[in-house]
């Protein structure tokens, strides 16, 4: 792998930190959790030493628990309003190929749910990679106590990626809480680049849009811009802009999901803690209530319940649809095949409502039929949905079952790569049918580049007789990309696998005097800081002092004389 080197003043770097100072938690309001429901819960605090906190959270009676969500990245934008020239505060930035002037209004930092909503947490980590919404894209729409909603390359609602991808729906992840971020559609997995900011809870939103995020820090900026004039579209009058988003690292702040009893009025304590590591401790506790909900989710469908999705020729597949309520309400299904031509190959199909409330299908192909039939597992809280099918929520997921073929097991493989460097032939990912000697021709692949680029890729067999997919792509910005490579059979098998693309970023450094400064991007978590005396040394030592966050940079300063070298190596 290669590392970016450069030659500065090497010491060992000494912490200028006030190693005793205490960390403190911010207030944390009371929090009405639905009964029987959750509620997402923003914990902001300080570390004056510098020092990362690790939280811990307990509550006082066993009807209301508390889960600190960890191992999550998080996301901060900046935000500017268009403004007249010669405006207090104004000065100008590019913005979609000409000049405008702008005031500032300020960051908005979120914590992004990768453990509920993983595909979604990776197209944007993609797409912020790019520069995606880099003074490209504004908050188009602002509606007053429901959301702000941003993201579109095109301004005005109508736009996004080059692809789109599925819904990801999770029982803890409803709209009861504030500063939520989630992603717009236009209908049933259709879901793209475009995202919204909840003002209060929005129960109405609850499975209909994905949930994968939580405004942490910048709840002024929310305010401000979804008070901003606008017109009866909805649109600002003055154009609210997104100059810069990326990951950053975020070591004092956290999110708690609390989950209440079905019985309203319950009431606890909930008692966060935090930890420096150093002995520094700081505790908060806020109240917890349970609150009638009169809230009416859909359902919701379990997606990885459908297994057997493949079968020989005159075989049968058997599969277990499961649904669940958050009310306890009753469910009801509609399952259907996606279009005439696939019920006539299968049309001796059954399916039964099992006790337990899952949908049990019987997929019977007709006799000799080689092929794919897709198939809808649809459920509602409404017996008539079928009848108002626009009226009444539902889930729905899609399912592709294939007669005649064989499963497909594939392994990703990951690669590093130069930002504006072409490549070509690249291995992406290895699969095999399980049917020695089949023919490349039998299978095509497409590539999602994460950066808003697809293609299809190169399918070859090696030497040990299992297939590979390759491709050739260039990165115009450095960053870690999620690369998802669909392999499809000829007779419509499917796998997906999931890759990543490291484009390492640059570390530069500038001395003042005696002090050299160092500085990389903010969102490279993965490299670590090293420094050795001999650049062909095979070991380097971790530079140990915590950089500090400035705008979308980690720094880091000595203010010694020396020599060495200092690399980022992930």
């Amino acid at each position: 792998m290669r590392t970016n080197c450069t030659l500065v003043s090497f010491v060992a770097f000494a912490l200028a930190l006030p190693l005793g100072a205490a960390p403190t938690i911010d207030p944390i309001p009371t929090a009405n959790i639905p009964a029987g429901k959750s509620l997402i819960v923003p914990v902001t605090a300080s570390s004056p030493n510098g020092r990362p906190l690790t939280f811990t959270a307990v509550s006082s009676t066993n009807r209301i628990t508390v889960e600190v969500r960890t191992n999550n990245l998080f996301w901060k934008m900046s935000v500017v309003q268009q403004a007249a020239p010669g405006a207090t505060g104004s000065y100008q930035i590019p913005f979609r190929g000409t000049v405008i002037t702008v005031t500032n209004l300020g960051d908005m930092t979120f914590m992004l749910f990768k453990d509920l909503a993983p595909r979604t947490v990776d197209v944007f980590v993609g797409l912020t990679a790019s520069g995606f919404y880099n003074s490209n894209t504004v908050y188009h729409r602002v509606i007053p106590n429901f959301m702000i909603q941003g993201g579109d390359p095109k301004t005005n609602g109508t736009g996004g990626p080059v692809f789109r991808y599925e819904d990801e729906f999770h029982p803890q992840a409803i709209f009861s809480g504030h500063g939520q971020l989630a992603l717009a559609n236009s209908g049933k997995d259709t879901c793209g680049s475009q995202f919204f900011v909840t003002q209060g809870p929005q129960r109405s939103l609850d499975f209909g849009y994905t949930l994968f995020g939580q405004l942490l820090r910048g709840f002024n900026v929310l305010t401000n811009v979804i008070n901003t004039p606008r017109n009866t579209s909805d649109h600002p009058l003055a154009e609210v802009i997104i100059t810069k988003a990326s990951l950053v690292p975020n070591t004092t702040d956290t999110v708690l999901t609390l989950a209440g009893t079905n019985l309203a009025g319950v009431s606890g304590t909930i008692r966060v803690i935090a930890d420096d590591g150093a002995g520094g401790r700081a505790t908060n506790t806020f109240t917890a209530m349970t609150v009638t909900d009169t809230n009416n989710a859909p359902p919701l469908l379990y997606p990885n319940t459908v297994t057997n999705l493949v079968a020989p020729v005159n075989g049968r597949l058997t599969n277990y649809f499961t649904a669940m309520d958050l009310n306890g309400d009753a469910y009801y299904w509609f399952p259907q095949f996606a279009s005439d031509a696939d019920y006539y190959n299968a049309t001796n199909s059954s399916y039964n409502i099992l006790a337990n409330g899952q949908l049990q299908l019987f997929l019977v192909p007709n006799s000799n039929f080689a092929g794919a039939v897709k198939f809808y597992g649809i459920v509602s809280s409404s017996s008539f949905w079928e009848y108002f099918p626009s009226y009444f929520p539902y889930d729905l997921q899609a399912y592709t079952f294939v007669f005649g073929d064989t499963a497909m097991g594939a392994t990703a493989s990951n690669f590093v790569t130069q930002p504006n460097v072409a490549f070509t032939n690249q291995l992406l990912a290895t699969f095999t049918n399980g049917v020695a000697g089949s023919a490349v021709t039998n299978f095509t692949a497409l590539i999602n580049w994460g950066d808003n680029s697809t293609n299809s890729g190169v399918i070859l067999t090696n030497a040990s007789g299992r297939k590979e997919v390759r491709g050739a792509h260039t990165y115009t910005n450095a960053g870690t990309y999620p690369v998802y490579v669909t392999i499809r059979s000829r007779f419509g098998v499917e796998t997906t696998v999931v890759a990543t693309a490291f484009v390492p970023p640059n570390l530069s450094q500038t001395h003042v005097g005696a002090q050299s400064t160092l500085r990389w991007p903010a969102w490279a978590t993965e490299y670590q800081l090293q420094s050795s005396t001999n650049l062909n040394a095979a070991a380097w030592t971790p530079v140990t002092n915590l950089p500090a966050l400035v705008g979308y940079e980690q720094v880091a300063t000595n203010n010694s004389t020396g020599s060495g070298f200092f690399r980022l190596k992930r």
